[in-house]
């Protein structure tokens, strides 16, 4: 790796590990703006929102990636977010799956009574991509590296399983308004419980935009072998605590091997305005009784929500369970992107 020598070149070296742009492109971002300017955008209100159901709906996926939610890499802007998936990302244990399968359970949908999905969300074709939005609202996700043909055959097939299941898909019932299923998650203020978990789910979107912008930096902790999420009430009870759960393989047996992670999260460039309160980490116990190493941070500036990344890593024989019988494991030790020297921290105290 060449030794970055100017700030700029610094800079630019961030924006790469926190979105996986390529440097190319990190550099031209980079030049593009203020020397004291943020790293990454923080999104808009109704943009954050749309990114907080897309990673509360997408952070738990029922396929197994190589990348951390099969993101490659991200474009992050006020208004709109790009996220670059790869099919051949996916490691294929069960016939008939694909990234674009996997996404198409994003777009609302009612089983059993109950709404799946994100709210209000339909999709497009623009420029030969696929684009998500909430119809009536601000505010895009662009699913880069799919391909329209696939994401037409999983749609196909998502609409044959869900007849069979009477499941009801809102998008076709209702194309250009809310569905009358998705029309309570318009509300925050009625006394439901859809309202309260838009309202909950609103006071916190910008930590779940913050990480899903950033989720390549998980790339930084070993290998990856799986990351999944979801929410708790926060402790104040006003918001959300995102908890992400990363599983790892350290490809080097030493203790804090998170802390690069967490020195570029909180980072005042290319970080999320969080501070760590709180650091339980197991690194030092013997190899038999490590748990992982947690880390909890909270808004600098007193904003709802919160986050908890879980470093659960394994070694040896607790990792076959996610190497075993899958394809191109080599492939997946090579995402590890190891910080150069002048860009790692020493550990928390």
């Amino acid at each position: 790796m060449t030794v970055k020598s100017t700030r700029l070149e610094r800079r630019a070296e961030k924006l790469q590990l926190v979105t996986g742009m390529a440097w190319a492109e990190a550099l031209k971002r980079t030049r593009q703006l203020t020397p004291n300017a943020p790293l990454i955008a923080e999104a808009q209100e109704e943009q954050a929102v749309l990114e907080a159901y897309f990673l509360e709906q997408h952070a738990w996926p029922l396929i197994a990636t190589r990348n951390p939610w099969g993101i490659c890499s991200t474009d992050p802007r006020p208004d709109a977010l790009t996220l670059i998936f790869e099919d051949e990302d996916v490691n294929r244990e069960h016939p008939g799956e694909s990234m674009a399968r996997e996404l198409t359970r994003l777009l609302p949908h009612v089983c059993e009574g109950e709404l799946r999905g994100i709210p209000g969300a339909r999709f497009s074709i623009e420029d030969g991509e696929i684009v998500l939005r909430r119809v009536g609202l601000p505010g895009s996700i662009t699913l880069g590296g799919v391909d329209v043909d696939d994401w037409l055959t999983a749609l196909e097939l998502q609409n044959r399983d869900y007849d069979s299941a009477d499941t009801l898909m809102c998008h076709t019932k209702a194309p250009d308004q809310w569905h009358s299923s998705e029309r309570p998650y318009r509300s925050t203020q009625a006394h439901t419980v859809a309202a309260r978990r838009n309202r909950l789910l609103r006071a916190s979107a910008w930590v779940a935009s913050g990480m899903l912008r950033r989720a390549p930096l998980l790339r930084t902790i070993g290998t990856p072998l799986w990351t999944t999420g979801w929410t708790n009430l926060a402790r104040e009870h006003d918001g959300y605590e995102w908890i992400i759960d990363h599983i790892h393989e350290p490809l080097v047996r030493a203790p804090y091997h998170h802390h690069d992670f967490v020195a570029l999260l909180t980072d005042p460039e290319c970080g999320l305005p969080v501070n760590v309160t709180g650091l339980d980490c197991g690194c030092r116990l013997p190899p038999a009784d490590r748990y992982g190493c947690r880390v909890y941070a909270y808004s600098t500036t007193g904003r709802s929500g919160g986050v908890q990344v879980r470093f659960s890593h394994r070694n040896g024989s607790k990792a076959h369970a996610f190497t075993d019988g899958q394809d191109g494991y080599a492939a997946q030790r090579r995402l590890y992107r190891q910080l150069p020297a002048h860009l790692r921290s020493d550990p928390l105290r």
